[in-house]
């Protein structure tokens, strides 16, 4: 489905990017907001490393990998320290995204739905909200679609140590994404026949080697230097602590404020130490209690699918005492409607597309279910569905085309899944809302 565009479509696929952009640019002059949470950590490392160091109060850390504050300090070194030009270089590289999406969509669709497919991505409010924070997620967009792009090409053994590379720089962004790695290596074992006439065992072992050359090319510097500073080879200590928060006796699924207030070892200066404590605590907590750690897990994957709440209270400051239920409610409902409706759309209808997919499947099944599985392992917040927006758009569009005869192109079993996973998102969203009134 790869044709080449014509004038007409190179300017619309043009005038679609260059329209996001500007929005984009507009946000940045008119949306005002302070530092908060993960904000405030990533700009104080991005401070310390201008600085000569990489440290939190005055100590050397790895509390976060150092992909984000390392690109933060990079556009302070240029502009100076400041929200502005973050956000407009964060708006450039998301329009990077888009043409990548856009390349991503063609391997599904012709020329006219790729376009439809890039449009409901670059507008969707929530997407054009993210360039505007202090956050991961635009960089970490953009090099995500960067590994998804290179997965998806036919040729993918002849440059398979490009993709290894994009990860590693991926994960040096957002260390959550490390289980991701696996993906590759089952790839070339479920499609050995397809790529491995003779010998596939072999060959599978050497382009699953350099793949992980690639990564580790990437990875290794920073992994040395943690060894070295922290005594560990650590990827980011948060890890352990993020796994405990998620798997605990007062977890409640998502991010508990109580719990870490109550509990002294956030309060440990050695990061390694508390990295390991909370592993153990965690891993203790899950042996002890599987059916509560599987319970956990499921109320986790409703806050992943949970309603665009996080992106919207990042631009609303908060009056002291005040909850973030408090806070939310105070929106107008216009607003709430316009974020979060689009949103809904996408992931109902998407799920649905996502299940007729008839061609390069892997990758976009293998992507979703271990995203998800990482978040049923640790905590679940609902910023972190940003990832999967882009594979529930491509459903979307992919049910457009085959809404007609949808149901006929469904097996049982398949229908039984559409079905529980949309009585599971309704459940969720009716939940919010529910709980958003009341409260």
């Amino acid at each position: 489905m790869n044709q080449k565009l014509s004038s007409a479509e190179k300017k619309l696929l043009f005038l679609i990017l260059f329209s996001a952009l500007l929005i984009k640019i507009f946000f940045a002059y008119v949306i005002q907001t302070d530092l908060k949470s993960d904000s405030i950590t990533y700009n104080n490392l991005a401070l310390s490393i201008l600085k000569g160091g990489y440290s939190i109060d005055g100590r050397p850390t790895a509390f976060v990998v150092l992909g984000y504050p390392l690109f933060l300090s990079g556009i302070y070194t240029v502009f100076g320290d400041g929200q502005f030009y973050v956000k407009i270089v964060q708006s450039v590289i998301e329009i990077f995204s888009g043409l990548l999406f856009f390349r991503i969509s063609r391997n599904y669709f012709n020329t006219k739905y790729s376009l439809l497919s890039l449009s409901v991505f670059a507008f969707l409010p929530s997407n054009l909200l993210f360039s505007q924070a202090i956050l991961t997620e635009s960089l970490f967009g953009f090099l995500y679609m960067i590994v998804i792009y290179y997965c998806l090409r036919e040729k993918f053994l002849s440059k398979i140590i490009l993709p290894g590379i994009f990860f590693g720089l991926a994960i040096l962004v957002r260390s959550s994404f490390s289980f991701a790695v696996l993906l590759v290596p089952v790839y070339l074992f479920v499609e050995r026949k397809r790529f491995f006439i003779n010998k596939f065992h072999t060959n599978i072992l050497k382009y699953s080697v350099i793949f992980f050359a690639g990564l580790f090319l990437i990875l290794s510097p920073w992994l040395v230097r943690n060894k070295l500073v922290m005594n560990s080879f650590t990827l980011a200590t948060q890890g352990g602590s993020t796994l405990w928060e998620g798997n605990n006796p007062d977890a409640t699924g998502t991010w508990n404020s109580l719990a870490v207030n109550n509990n002294p070892l956030f309060e440990n200066p050695d990061e390694i130490y508390r990295e390991k404590e909370f592993y153990r605590l965690a891993k203790n907590f899950i042996l002890e209690n599987p059916l509560r750690f599987l319970i956990l897990g499921i109320k986790k994957i409703g806050y992943l699918f949970s309603s665009e709440r996080m992106i919207t209270l990042y631009f609303v400051n908060a009056a002291p005492g005040e909850t973030s239920t408090q806070v939310y409610k105070s929106v107008n409902p216009l607003i709430l409607m316009l974020i979060n409706i689009p949103y809904f759309l996408i992931m109902f209808f998407g799920a649905w597309g996502l299940l007729i997919l008839r061609e390069k499947r892997f990758f976009i099944y293998g992507f979703i279910l271990i995203w998800m599985l990482t978040i049923f392992i640790f905590v679940g917040l609902a910023r972190y569905h940003y990832v999967l927006i882009p594979f529930f758009v491509i459903g979307l569009v992919n049910f457009i085309i085959y809404r007609k005869n949808f149901f006929s192109k469904i097996s049982l079993p398949l229908k039984v899944i559409g079905l529980s996973f949309s009585f599971f998102l309704l459940s969720v969203w009716i939940s919010e809302l529910y709980l958003l009134i009341t409260k």
